[in-house]
């Protein structure tokens, strides 16, 4: 049976109750959403001009998502996995990770970026562990020039057992409603908890501060905050000695779509439909994700979250998933570009019927 989530931007009730962490800084108050996004994403960048040095390894497990296949057809690559980045500076660096039969390797040197992958489509579980280590807010996040339409951000400051919490979402309008909505959540110091987009629920904690920036040494990666995508242990340390040879691989510059590097919507042209149709009135309340290779293929279609319609009492989840699954594996796609480069994105339906509006 499908299982039933109640959908929600954001839940204080699921968050954990923070250790003591070494990484948080000073207490700070910033006077809108995009001061306390834009503080917390220096907080956690390590990559940035001038940064330190560092070794970062991750050992990481991947679970199966909600497909509606047969256990024995699953398509999300699953399993224990190993993500290592070395990185000298935004020029020089390598990042390799292994995950079943996935094995990349992503090198930047004076010679330029390459890749080495033992196939050109990187599994959804990888590009979500290189989300969350890459990108905790999204440019597209701190760059209002960027939005279309603009985000309106609000803040809620909450408590649970006693600890607070303070919580940027995305207003509660349609257009909120319609691509899932956005919402982050901070301690009062201004350090990153929790994020969630689309109901993709990301949760990093027990910081360490290393060269002045907060690595989260837990990262968690859950649907609706209730069931296990990926988790993850983080490990940082100086690079000790570096061979040049590591950041560069044999052959010629990889192409701009070729990257382990997870691309955006705001960077990549879109994908175009070639055939197929998803439909949308025949889906009540259910957000979905997949991602479309470089060939413009569905790869590793699954459910995020399904429940019964408020304005559709007869709707069933289960059944309209099942339809959504089918159709959607059935579609094909001319695949998204960066620079003229095929790229591999990831994209999915989100359909939310909103409550019927009180009168008094």
């Amino acid at each position: 049976m499908l299982k039933v989530f109640v959908f929600s931007l954001f839940c204080l009730t699921v968050l954990p109750v923070p250790a003591q962490q070494s990484g948080r800084g000073a207490k700070t108050d910033p006077k809108d959403a995009l001061g306390w996004l834009e503080g917390a994403s220096e907080r956690m960048n390590l990559r940035s001009l001038g940064s330190a040095p560092f070794h970062l390894k991750v050992a990481f497990h991947a679970f199966p998502g909600m497909e509606l296949l047969p256990k024995d057809k699953s398509e999300i690559i699953s399993g224990d996995g190993v993500y290592e980045e070395t990185w000298v500076s935004p020029n020089q660096w390598r990042r390799e990770v292994t995950l079943a039969n996935f094995h990349a390797i992503e090198t930047h040197s004076e010679r330029g970026r390459k890749m080495d992958a033992s196939s050109d489509y990187e599994p959804s579980r990888v590009l979500m562990l290189m989300e969350a280590l890459l990108n905790p807010i999204p440019r597209y996040s701190l760059s209002p020039e960027m939005q279309e339409p603009r985000i309106h951000w609000k803040i809620d400051r909450a408590s649970v057992q006693g600890h607070s919490f303070v919580r940027i979402s995305t207003s509660s309008d349609v257009s909120s409603h319609i691509t899932g909505g956005t919402a982050y959540v901070f301690l009062p110091e201004g350090m990153l908890l929790q994020s969630n987009e689309s109901d993709i629920v990301t949760t990093w904690e027990d910081d360490v501060l290393f060269a002045g920036k907060a690595v989260p040494r837990r990262i968690s990666i859950q649907a609706g905050a209730a069931r296990d995508l990926l988790t993850a242990e983080v490990e940082v340390e100086a690079p000790g000695n570096l061979d040049p040879s590591a950041f560069d691989l044999p052959g010629e510059a990889a192409t701009p779509g070729m990257t382990l590097r997870p691309l955006h919507r705001y960077e990549a042209k879109a994908p175009e439909l070639i055939s197929g149709n998803l439909g949308g009135a025949a889906y009540p309340n259910m957000i979905s994700r997949w991602i479309i290779d470089r060939h413009g293929t569905v790869r590793e279609f699954e459910i995020v979250y399904a429940m019964y319609s408020p304005g559709n009492a007869g709707s069933d989840p289960e059944d309209a998933a099942r339809r959504l699954a089918v159709a959607t594996r059935k579609t094909r796609f001319r695949p998204a570009e960066i620079d003229g480069s095929p790229c591999e994105t990831v994209t999915g339906v989100y359909f939310i019927t909103l409550p019927p509006q009180q009168t008094h």
